[in-house]
């Protein structure tokens, strides 16, 4: 990302010195169980305190795992075969819905109702990367991806079924990484094609896909996270990693969908792996994790005014985290060890 900001981040590093340390106390880590998985896990919560996570696991099979509020359950298979890692979204009414590339390089979805894992089912489309999740309304789930023809591919789930699948041309060149509001629209990132390691937007507002905008930076990530984030600051905040490999957030402001909407780019130092994981506390504060160049899982959390700095939680770590808002204030966040067995941190 760009490295013109230093001021702008000394600013920040002053008002974060200056507020109170209200989000600070993140839990030891626990594990997910003995089962080795070969991917990053993608995690979403159905209800308060409860969280699933589904990562790629030997022989191209898809596992699941949930947490109970205290402990992890442990992993299970669900039937059917992947090529890529999990996406995972919850359709805020109690169902949480997986999805993966698949065999013939379409999208397979699995549904967790609340108790129970339903079968892998082809719903369809031909995509190059694993696809990206999120809630557009309540009971829906938008899936986005990179088509073989390297445009952006998406395809709604109602609660019963899937949609066409809707096409937005552009010279993209990354895996999106997408993310809902909470009010109706999903925003997504990737790299650009024509313009190297620029980073490309796009909304979609349930209906159709805005023109793709290009929101500059300079991006090597493979991995980009949009969260909601609310209140004065914004709809949504999005996370890229810099080619300096610093982490980089940048919030659009709402109203027109225009460059000028956007804060721009803005360092939150360290060095870090390519998918820094965020979710909601609460409006306008959030929970990240990622892992370091250290391979250990830091952590950092916006308070509503500024970032309170990267706090290392241990372990030795590979790959990116996924979080996920458990409610009552906390985020859990879990990543996959050297070993390729898993273990979650629950914060602030």
């Amino acid at each position: 990302m760009r490295l013109d900001r230093v001021l702008s981040w000394l600013v920040v590093l002053c008002v974060v010195a200056a507020v109170p340390q209200l989000h600070a106390a993140w839990t030891a880590p626990v594990t997910m169980g003995a089962t080795v998985v070969i991917s990053d896990p993608s995690c979403a919560s159905p209800s308060t305190g409860i969280a699933v996570c589904a990562a790629r696991g030997l022989a191209q099979t898809l596992v699941v795992n949930q947490w109970d509020g205290t402990k992890w359950i442990g992993w299970k298979v669900v039937a059917g075969n992947v090529t890529s890692s999990p996406s995972c979204a919850a359709t805020g009414t109690g169902d949480v819905v997986c999805a993966a590339r698949n065999l013939t390089s379409g999208i397979s979805a699995t549904v967790f109702d609340g108790a129970a894992w339903g079968p892998l089912k082809n719903v369809g489309g031909q995509i190059t990367f694993e696809p990206s999740c999120a809630t557009l309304t309540p009971g829906s789930i938008l899936c986005a991806a990179r088509s073989t023809t390297g445009t952006l591919t998406s395809t709604v789930f109602n609660g019963t079924s899937w949609s066409a699948f809707k096409t937005l041309k552009g010279p993209i060149v990354s895996a999106p990484g997408c993310g809902g509001d909470g009010s109706g629209f999903v925003y997504c990132l990737a790299t650009s094609t024509n313009l190297i390691w620029h980073v490309f937007a796009t909304r979609f507002n349930g209906t159709a896909w805005s023109p793709f905008l290009d929101i500059g930076g300079s991006s090597i990530t493979d991995r980009y996270h949009c969260v909601a984030l609310g209140g004065t600051l914004g709809p949504v905040a999005c996370f890229a990693r810099g080619s300096n490999s610093g982490q980089f957030v940048n919030d659009f402001k709402g109203g027109a969908w225009a460059v000028s909407s956007w804060t721009g780019w803005s360092g939150l130092g360290g060095a870090v792996s390519s998918g820094t994981a965020c979710d909601q506390v609460t409006t306008s504060q959030l929970a990240c994790a990622t892992v370091a160049s250290d391979a250990a899982l830091w952590v950092n959390s916006f308070n509503g005014t500024g970032w309170l700095g990267w706090t290392k939680s241990g372990g030795s770590q590979i790959g990116n985290p996924s979080c996920t808002s458990l409610g009552g204030d906390k985020v859990l966040c879990a990543v996959i060890g050297g070993s390729g067995k898993g273990s979650s941190v629950v914060g602030p």
